[in-house]
């Protein structure tokens, strides 16, 4: 019999369990554990609904998301029609989309050896530089894949996004990289 649980499983073990990123053995031990616990249940289905919800607002381009390769394939099995752009660090990409692209992904590559936590930061001009803190990504990586849906990416019109990632931790900055898209839409 399993101790008591206070429902308090980690959510990084929820997600790599929602994603089908656990071994068989470790997913089937963590099932019968849901089944037992309401507490961990409960996490697991907030964040389930909290992913339909990103997921949401990702698909109407309200939002550019961090995405794992798993989710990424996923959007692949259910049919999703993804433009991919690879950059590595210092690069610099042409990139459009067209009328039957689905999502954009750009995979910006980097060293993520030692780093605990890591910011985006975006700038586009006539625009205020954005900021997404505290980026989830694991050191093995090898890369960061940003998604946009198409909605936002298709009324971007001629524009030059550069991204910068950088590692934070002990009141200092290190810039991993930096990436730069050239974006221009496909005529209608």
């Amino acid at each position: 019999m399993s101790p008591p649980c206070d429902g308090t499983l980690d959510l990084a073990t929820l997600a790599s369990y929602w994603l089908g990123e656990l071994p068989a053995s470790d997913s089937d031990q963590l099932e019968e554990h849901l089944f037992a616990c309401e507490g961990c249940s409960r996490r697991l289905r907030a964040l389930v609904s909290l992913g339909d919800g990103v997921r949401r607002l990702a698909r109407r381009g309200a939002v550019q998301v961090v995405v794992t390769p798993s989710f990424l394939e996923a959007a692949l099995r259910a049919g999703l029609r993804v433009r991919e752009y690879t950059v590595p660090p210092g690069g610099r990409v042409a990139c459009t989309v067209t009328a039957q692209d689905d999502l954009l992904v750009g995979r910006m590559r980097a060293d993520f050896s030692g780093v605990s936590r890591l910011d985006v930061l975006v700038e586009m001009a006539g625009q205020a530089p954005g900021r997404i803190e505290d980026v989830p990504v694991r050191p093995e990586a090898g890369e960061l894949i940003l998604a946009q849906a198409m909605p936002a990416a298709r009324a971007l019109g001629r524009a030059v996004l550069r991204y910068r990632l950088v590692a934070r931790g002990d009141g200092r900055e290190r810039v991993l990289g930096e990436y730069t898209f050239d974006h221009t839409p496909t005529p209608s």
